[in-house]
């Protein structure tokens, strides 16, 4: 029986192919209505078209200042939000103070071609900040399944 490597045609739908992970450590802070990049991207080129790709984001912690105040995070395939156009992926509400959020989506980029996936930050109009050395790591995993 010949083994099978991870990458390999024919795995079966479900099977993890590749994990690829990213972090930042340095400080960001906006008061955006619109969607702002946060620096934090990763790329992965799937094997199949057949892909899905979970993008799994952890942010160690968020401040989000004024009263009344909100902000929302997404992530972005290229140009292309993935999560919700308004709402994002996670929200952060009221005066919110080292609160440590995870979020996923799973996504079908129809491709084999290196595709880079980045966080996204807006608010409410108040200044938010996203401080990884206070609050700890601020990370994006892009996981490859078969489908």
């Amino acid at each position: 029986m010949a083994l099978t490597k991870i990458g390999d045609a024919g795995m079966p739908a479900g099977s993890l192919l590749q994990v690829q992970s990213n972090f930042i450590t340095s400080d960001f802070n906006t008061a955006s209505t619109s969607f702002v990049t946060t620096g934090l991207a990763q790329a992965i080129t799937p094997l199949s078209t057949s892909s899905k790709i979970l993008c799994i984001v952890s942010i160690g912690g968020w401040y989000v200042g004024g009263s009344g105040g909100s902000a929302v995070a997404t992530v972005y395939r290229g140009s292309t939000n993935i999560g919700n156009g308004s709402s994002g992926l996670m929200l952060i509400d009221n005066d919110a103070l080292n609160i440590p959020c995870t979020t996923q989506v799973l996504d079908s980029p129809s491709t084999t071609s290196a595709t880079t996936y980045t966080v996204y930050v807006k608010t409410s109009g108040v200044t938010t900040y996203v401080s990884y050395s206070s609050y700890g790591h601020f990370t994006i995993t892009l996981m490859e399944i078969a489908g």
